[in-house]
């Protein structure tokens, strides 16, 4: 819920102006709140007396300034996206704590639909030991249910290479985070994957979006019950880790499908 404090609110319509659901309006020189509130939050960004806040949310991460402040460099930014690369090899060390919680945090702040912020977050490495088996079953259970028989004969190599030697790990890649997000709405949880993979990457770890390890935990559910997840929507699947490579520069792309009009 949204509370105004009138003796800060100079009646400027800031609020109102870019409320998009219409709950804020100005009244007799005060902003008011009337009906159901998406809490976007976009009132209390934009009040120039900081007399609007969010009721059940924590005023205290909240920090003030201009955008100019955040900004990179648009060629120092495509360049970053450029040099970003699918991590297919990782090194044999964890990741530590507290680069984890920013990749939530980055993921938090990802806008969401309606403003539903309807995301779980799961991320494995702990119990990865414990875990991984529960999704290589899983797998082993997709390879065997495949309609498309190439297809299924190359999951199928890859199960019996990771029996004859679990070093040949073709599903986790030597990962040892595995990042799992779910919601209700499956684009917001694909948005905010993105955005937790270039946390990641700018924290100097690789990623992967796997949609093997997504569809397998769909076929365990004993991995789904050990990560908390029953009955949840999985939108994405993301391994995380130091790369155990190093990429010396960019590859090239097709030209832009584009329309000028």
């Amino acid at each position: 819920m949204v509370l105004v404090n009138e003796e800060r609110c100079i009646g400027c319509g800031q609020c109102e102006k870019d409320c998009f659901s219409r709950t804020i309006r100005v009244e007799n020189g005060k902003a008011k709140v009337f009906g159901r509130c998406m809490e976007c939050g976009h009132c209390v960004a934009v009040c120039p007396m900081d007399a609007v806040e969010m009721e059940g949310y924590d005023g205290g991460e909240i920090f003030s300034g201009s955008r100019e402040l955040c900004n990179i460099a648009p060629e120092d930014f495509l360049r970053f996206l450029k040099f970003r690369r699918s991590t297919r090899q990782y090194a044999d060390c964890p990741v530590e704590r507290e680069k984890l919680e920013m990749i939530v945090e980055a993921g938090r702040y990802t806008p969401t639909a309606r403003n539903r912020q309807d995301v779980h977050f799961v991320l494995v490495q702990e119990w990865m030991a414990e875990i991984r088996p529960m999704i290589w079953e899983g797998f082993r259970e997709m390879a065997k249910a495949w309609k498309e028989p190439a297809y299924q004969k190359m999951l199928l190599e890859f199960c019996r290479e990771y029996d004859a030697d679990h070093k040949n790990d073709r599903l986790f890649c030597g990962a040892p985070v595995l990042a799992v997000v779910t919601c209700e709405t499956p684009w917001n949880g694909e948005l905010t994957a993105r955005t937790m993979e270039l946390m990641a990457e700018s924290l100097g770890l690789g990623s992967l979006y796997s949609g093997f390890i997504q569809r397998s935990i769909g076929y365990s559910p004993q991995a789904q019950e050990a990560m908390g997840i029953s009955g949840e929507r999985i939108a994405a699947c993301l391994l995380l880790g130091y790369p155990g490579v190093k990429y010396l520069r960019s590859v090239p792309r097709k030209k832009a499908h584009a329309e000028w009009l």
